[in-house]
């Protein structure tokens, strides 16, 4: 299986059914409009997000793909923790960056 294949459109489909039921439908900036924190929601679509990246990259090389497209994800992980960005945002970056890491897995464990 290559990150094109199978384990990249159950991950996303899982990702956006998560999205789907922790908003209840509704558009996420609803959420955060309101002023209050909503990092569950928020890491949903940050799966969400990440996978979505791969999938439109997908025809660049599906692992190959995933792999830059976990570290560009780490790297911004890591920008919003170092500058103390609020909860929502590391909870955005970190349910992409575990995202990527479950396709890889799912990409390695397909291949044996």
């Amino acid at each position: 299986m290559s990150a094109a294949g199978s384990g990249l459109e159950h991950l996303l489909d899982d990702a956006a059914s998560d999205l789907q039921r922790l908003s209840g439908g509704a558009a996420v900036c609803t959420f955060t409009r309101s002023g209050r924190a909503v990092p569950g929601i928020k890491y949903a679509e940050g799966r969400w997000a990440a996978l979505r990246e791969v999938h439109r990259g997908t025809s660049s090389g599906g692992q190959q793909n995933a792999r830059e497209t976990l570290a560009a994800w780490q790297r911004q992980l890591d920008a919003v923790v170092a500058r103390g960005a609020g909860a929502d945002w590391v909870a955005y970056r970190t349910g992409g960056v575990d995202a990527l890491h479950d396709l890889i897995a799912s990409d390695i464990e397909g291949t044996r």
